[in-house]
């Protein structure tokens, strides 16, 4: 069972995108923000981190960079309603982005692909 950790500050997103995710067989964990993530991330091993860019005191990027350095089996993917680019995204190669406004169902599925793509 894959492990997911959907990060948003906003309730409502977390747990919608909660209920997707453990409804298609993820192991599900929540966090209001990325300072909460990085704890719980370091508690706990996930094989995807779902989280939204825009996010008070520390933005998905710079959580995606922490994961990266501190997690590098993870995979990060950002979700993101404004225009940015993948070269504002700190990580070498850039991030993987889901832009809202998606369904939920798209979400589940870009992780599940990356999920089940080969590793080098």
């Amino acid at each position: 069972m894959p492990r997911i950790l959907i990060v948003d500050d906003e309730v409502a997103v977390r747990s919608m995108l909660a209920h997707y995710f453990a409804r298609a067989g993820f192991e599900v964990n929540v966090a209001a923000s990325a300072l909460e993530a990085m704890e719980i991330c370091d508690a706990k091993q996930f094989d995807a981190v779902l989280s939204d860019v825009d996010m008070p005191r520390m933005n998905g990027h710079e959580l995606a960079r922490w994961m990266a350095v501190k997690h590098p089996r993870t995979v990060s993917v950002l979700m993101s309603g404004f225009g940015i680019d993948c070269e504002e995204c700190p990580l070498a190669g850039g991030c993987v982005l889901l832009r809202k406004p998606f369904r939920p169902q798209e979400a589940v599925a870009q992780v599940t692909r990356i999920l089940n793509e080969p590793k080098d």
